[in-house]
């Protein structure tokens, strides 16, 4: 006949090992992509702070063409021609986009190694209440975020 021996636990088994090390594994990946996802979310943060700080530098060109005695002159910045309807403008550098005046040049409108570009949709601003020489200037920034 056989004796009985009581079991007497002194220690972890293998595979209670194992289960530990996978589910310390996949709380620590959690914790890794919320620092992860948290350095990006900085970094597109202060992306667009720049771009806001940098919309000063794509508008003060405009704001010199905005004088009372010569807002109606050829010669004006915000002049609508005839083969530009829409009143679209850039500042990229792109091939034939039509280049606003005045636009920073691509060392000015780089900040931390990211080119910034702009475009203005310039239109005249028509309603009841308004004079007829107002215009409408509205003025995007935009960026290629790296990717990281």
């Amino acid at each position: 006949m056989l004796k009985k021996i009581p079991y007497q636990a002194k220690g972890f088994t293998l595979l209670e090992v194992f289960v530990s090390t996978i589910i310390l594994a996949l709380v620590l990946i959690g914790i890794v992509n919320v620092f992860i996802s948290g350095k990006r979310w900085i970094l597109h943060s202060r992306e667009r702070m720049s771009a806001g700080e940098l919309g000063k530098l794509f508008l003060a060109p405009l704001q010199m063409g905005v004088r009372t005695d010569t807002w109606g002159a050829a010669g004006n910045q915000l002049q609508l021609t005839a083969g530009d309807p829409e009143g679209l403008r850039y500042c990229d550098g792109v091939s034939g986009h039509t280049q606003q005046s005045g636009c920073p040049s691509l060392q000015d409108r780089t900040l931390d190694n990211i080119a910034y570009s702009a475009q203005y949709n310039i239109a005249n601003v028509t309603t009841r209440t308004e004079p007829n020489n107002i215009r409408r200037v509205v003025a995007t920034v935009s960026w290629n975020e790296p990717t990281q």
